[in-house]
């Protein structure tokens, strides 16, 4: 446990989930996914499989911190022990935006797309950097309309 990673924060509730890619497989941190899910999952997560858990430094604003990080597998064994309807929409929000961006963040080749994070004084949006364009995911285009309108600009990070 000598290596420290730098995170990767992302917003959900008003609350924050870091994530990590090391050796190309997503983790997250146990204690922020089970604030997410309304649960005190660390207990459990140390009963689940060896390769489901482990312990890692990562870097904060204050310096360095060792968490509890979950894979992605275990991930969602925790949600499905703590069932609640919401945890589908969790789901489908870690599969479809968390884990994608932490897997992106391993070597892309060139010419291949990337998923990228577009901020703006609203809430973060998952754009596809693909030949030197930008593209939204269909479903957002009529909230970016809606944005538009009411003088919303986007900036890259």
């Amino acid at each position: 446990m000598d290596d420290i990673y730098v995170p990767t924060v992302f917003h959900r509730y008003n609350r924050s989930l870091r994530g990590v890619l090391i050796d190309n497989q997503p983790w997250l941190v146990a204690r922020e996914l089970g604030y997410l899910i309304r649960e005190q999952v660390d207990a459990y997560v140390l009963r689940l499989d060896e390769d489901l858990f482990r312990e890692a430094r990562l870097v904060t604003g204050g310096g360095e911190e060792v968490v509890l990080l979950v894979s992605d597998y275990g991930a969602f064994h925790v949600m499905h022990r703590f069932r609640d309807p919401e945890h589908r929409q969790m789901r489908m929000w870690i599969t479809g935006h968390v884990l994608p961006t932490l897997r992106d963040q391993g070597r892309v080749p060139a010419g291949l797309p990337k998923r990228m994070l577009a901020k703006g004084e609203g809430r973060s949006l998952a754009v596809l950097d693909w030949q030197g364009e930008y593209w939204v995911p269909m479903g957002e285009v009529p909230r970016l309309m809606r944005e538009e309108r009411r003088g919303r600009w986007w900036r890259r990070e």
